[in-house]
């Protein structure tokens, strides 16, 4: 799957004369889990997560602490949390699975308060960048622009295909490209995408150029036109979510 996704993305590549977006792989894989607060217990859903991150229970738990978002306006969920497993096999071996119980154990009772703060979760397995590239993402800005994609029956590497594309039209016209994630398991979902940003400002930052020069980029690599974009994506999409959040700093 790994190595059809990454031809995927050099093919794709191409279209635009060959951006960044080459050398981006799509070999890690992440357990993203997204929480709704039950009513009035938001902040003491984020001080426990604190808690068990300062007392080691996530480098116990996973590969490190995880990477949070904190919604604030769009999807129905309050929390997204993204932990790095790097692969199944890793997550799943033996040793880590002993160790996940006994973090289990160790830290039972912020698990259990946790657990009495929630109303709803949900479990996406999927792949994306590189861990080192998203702790520095998640190091470096503030603001969060989130996407999650439901494709059409058999229009999933199309939409793969379409992300890609449109990540080198926004690189073209000046604009901050999305980290794509690709959907494994665990919901029906099937692509994530982020945009990160410096703040709420940064994302809101007006166009660098006129519509005829955004138009001139999304055909050089590969639309129709500028309109075609949207356009395009929704012929291939049966739903999506948008998301902002802010980022919240577990460490």
């Amino acid at each position: 799957m790994k190595k059809l996704l990454f031809s995927l993305l050099l093919i794709t590549a191409g279209l635009s004369g060959g951006t960044a977006f080459a050398e981006q792989d799509l070999s890690t894989l992440y357990r993203i889990q997204t929480y709704r607060a039950a009513p009035g217990h938001l902040q003491e859903f984020i001080e426990i997560n604190r808690q068990l991150a300062a007392e080691g229970f996530y480098n116990e738990w996973s590969l490190s602490i995880p990477f949070m978002g904190r919604h604030s306006q769009g999807d129905h969920w309050d929390i997204m949390l993204i932990h790095p497993m790097n692969s199944y096999s890793d997550y799943f071996a033996a040793d880590k699975l002993e160790q996940r119980r006994a973090a289990h154990q160790k830290h039972a009772e912020q698990l259990r308060r946790l657990e009495q703060t929630t109303s709803f979760k949900e479990d996406l397995f999927a792949y994306g960048p590189a861990l080192p590239r998203m702790q520095k993402l998640f190091k470096e800005n503030g603001f969060l622009h989130i996407e999650i994609f439901h494709a059409l029956a058999g229009k999933k590497d199309e939409l793969l295909q379409q992300r890609i594309t449109e990540n080198a039209y926004l690189e073209g016209v000046n604009r901050t490209a999305n980290e794509i994630f690709v959907m494994d398991g665990g919901g029906d979902a099937d692509i994530m995408t982020i945009g990160f940003y410096p703040s709420l400002q940064a994302y809101a930052a007006p166009q660098t150029m006129d519509e005829q020069q955004r138009d001139q980029v999304a055909r050089r690599v590969g639309f129709k036109s500028l309109d075609d974009i949207s356009y395009y994506l929704r012929s291939l999409i049966s739903a999506h979510h948008d998301t902002l959040a802010n980022v919240v700093k577990l460490d």
